[in-house]
C-alpha cells in the first residue's frame, strides 16, 4: 500500500473522493453567488442614491389633448389646478355658483362635471390637493365675507363648505387645512374630509399691534423640487409628510406649530417683525430684517441654539428684497443698494462656507431650483436669468416668465401671462445647460390661468378649456 494512502509521513495529501469534491463545488459557487448578489445590491443601493432626481424632461412640440366646453356662452373667468394625473377646471355658472370639471391628464377625457353648492360674485380660484379640490371665492375688501368649499376628487361631490374673511388664508396639507382666522386672532384646523374643526391656537399678542400675524409654511426639499407657481411657490407643498407652519406673531416670536394637530412645537423670543423677510425649509428658519445694515440669520427649527448669522450687510445702505432657500442650508437674497435697482446683488450665504454674491441688475424675484437660482426682471423689458450654485448664467436675458416643472427643468412664457386670450409661445428649459427646447404656441388661451405638472398644461380659452402635453413620460 502506497505510504500517501497509508497515512505515512509527509506525503501529499490524498485525492477527494467524488462525492466531496461536487460538495465543495457547490458551496463555492453558492458563495461566489452571494457575494455576487451582495455586490449588485449594493451598486444598486449606490446607482440609486447618485441618480439624477430630475433628469432632463423629454421635451416634445405641443400636442393638443383635449378642449372641454366651458358652458354656452363666453365665461367671465377660468380657473384650473393640475395634480398629478388630474385637472381640473373651473368656471362661473349664470347662477353664480362654479363649475368644476375634472380631466385625466393622460388621455384628456372628461371624468366628472360638477356645481358648487355655494355662490360667489367673483372666484378666486381651484387649489388640488390630495383626493380633493378646494374652491374659493374672491372678496373686494378684507372684512368681506367669502366662501371656502371643498369637493371630492373623485366624485365631484360637495364635501363641505365654510365662510371666510377677504384677508383670511388658507393653506393645505394632506388631510388637513389650516385657516389663518385674522377676525378671530387664530389658527384653525380644517379637517379636509368634512370641514370640522379639529383644533385652534391663539395668535401671540403684541403689546400694540394686538393679533396681528404672519404665516409661512415650511418648505420641503420634495416640494421646492416639484412644480411652482408663477412666483416659485410650490403648487404641491404636501408631498412630504409631518407638514408645519411658522408664525409670526405681533409681539416678534417665532413659532413652529404641527399643521395635523396644532401643538407648537418649539417657540423663540425676539425674531422678526411682521414686514421682516422670512423663509422656513427643512430644518431652518430664515430672517433677514426689513432694514439697512441687516442681518441675515439662520435658525435651527429643531432645537433652541442660537441663531447663525450667515451673512451682514456691509453698510447701512444696502437692504434685502427678497429672501428663497436655495439649497441645502442655503439662504439667497436679492440685495439692492441705496434703493439702486440697477446694483442689485445676489447674496448666496450657506452654513460654514465663504458668501458668494453676483451682480443681477434690475431683478425683482428670484426662484430656486435646488442651488440654481431663476432670476425674473420686468425692466426694461420682461426678461429671465437663470444662474448655476455660483453665480454663473447658464441662460441669459431669456425674453418672457419662466416657472419651476420640476428642480432640472423649466417652461418659458415668451410674454406674461394675462387674463385676456390670446396665443402663447412656449419654451422649454434643460435648467443645468440652459439649453432651450421651442415647443410650439398655445392657441387663443388666458394664459394667467395655466397650470401644469412635468408633461401637461391645462389653461382657460377664450370660450374652453385646452390641454396640451409637452413633454413624454
Amino acid at each position: 500500500v502506497p505510504a500517501t494512502l497509508a497515512g505515512g509521513s509527509g506525503a501529499t495529501p490524498p485525492p477527494t473522493a467524488p462525492a466531496s469534491r461536487a460538495r465543495w463545488r457547490q458551496a463555492r459557487w453558492l458563495v461566489l453567488g452571494a457575494v455576487l448578489a451582495l455586490a449588485g445590491v449594493a451598486t444598486a443601493a449606490t446607482l440609486y442614491f447618485l441618480r439624477d432626481r430630475y433628469p432632463d424632461l423629454e421635451f416634445r412640440s405641443l400636442r393638443e389633448l383635449s378642449r372641454p366646453p366651458a358652458g354656452p356662452e363666453r365665461p367671465a373667468g377660468t380657473w384650473t389646478a393640475v395634480l398629478e394625473d388630474r385637472a381640473y377646471l373651473g368656471y362661473p355658472l349664470a347662477d353664480k355658483r362654479l363649475e368644476v370639471v375634472a380631466v385625466d391628464t393622460g388621455t384628456g377625457d372628461e371624468l366628472w362635471r360638477k356645481q358648487t353648492e355655494v355662490t360667489a360674485d367673483d372666484w378666486a380660484g381651484l387649489v388640488a390637493v390630495p383626493g380633493a379640490v378646494a374652491v374659493i371665492a374672491d372678496a373686494p375688501g378684507d372684512s368681506t365675507p367669502r366662501e371656502l368649499a371643498v369637493l371630492d376628487g373623485r366624485s365631484g361631490a360637495q364635501r363641505w363648505n365654510r365662510a371666510i374673511r377677504g384677508d383670511d388664508t388658507v393653506y393645505f396639507a394632506d388631510g388637513v387645512a389650516v385657516l389663518v382666522d385674522r377676525a378671530g386672532g387664530r389658527l384653525v384646523g380644517l379637517r379636509l374630509s368634512n370641514g370640522d374643526e379639529t383644533w385652534t391656537e391663539p395668535n401671540p399678542r403684541g403689546q400694540y399691534d394686538g393679533r396681528r400675524t404672519v404665516v409661512w409654511p415650511v418648505g420641503t426639499d420634495e416640494a421646492a423640487g416639484g412644480p411652482a407657481y408663477l412666483d416659485g411657490s410650490p403648487r404641491n407643498p404636501w408631498t412630504s409628510k409631518g407638514r408645519r407652519l411658522v408664525q409670526i406673531g405681533a409681539d416678534r416670536s417665532a413659532r413652529l406649530l404641527d399643521m395635523a394637530t396644532g401643538s407648537v412645537v418649539r417657540r423663540w423670543d425676539n425674531v422678526a417683525d411682521l414686514d421682516d423677510l422670512v423663509v422656513a425649509h427643512e430644518d431652518r428658519l430664515y430672517v433677514a430684517a426689513n432694514d439697512g445694515g441687516y442681518q441675515l440669520l439662520a435658525y435651527d427649527l429643531n432645537s433652541d441654539a442660537t441663531p447663525v448669522v450667515l451673512y451682514r450687510a456691509g453698510d447701512d445702505q444696502r437692504r434685502p428684497a427678497e429672501l428663497v432657500a436655495c439649497g441645502k442650508r442655503r439662504a439667497c437674497l436679492l440685495e439692492v443698494p441705496n434703493s439702486e435697482a440697477e446694483r442689485t446683488e445676489v447674496v448666496a450665504a450657506t452654513e460654514g462656507e465663504n458668501t458668494v454674491r453676483w451682480s443681477a441688475p434690475n431683478v425683482t424675484g428670484l426662484v430656486p431650483l435646488g442651488a440654481q437660482l431663476l432670476a425674473q426682471r420686468e425692466s426694461p423689458e420682461t426678461t429671465v436669468t437663470l444662474f448655476d450654485a455660483k453665480g454663473k448664467a447658464v441662460l441669459r436675458d431669456r425674453r418672457g416668465v419662466a416657472v419651476r416643472l420640476d428642480e432640472g427643468n423649466l417652461l418659458v412664457f415668451a410674454k406674461a401671462p394675462s387674463t385676456v386670450a390670446d396665443n402663447r409661445v412656449l419654451a422649454g428649459v434643460w435648467a443645468e445647460s440652459g439649453e432651450v427646447d421651442d415647443l410650439g404656441e398655445l392657441q387663443d388661451v388666458r394664459s394667467a390661468s395655466c397650470s401644469w405638472n412635468t408633461r401637461v398644461i391645462a389653461c382657460g380659452a377664450d370660450k374652453d378649456f385646452v390641454l396640451y402635453r409637452f413633454a413624454d413620460d
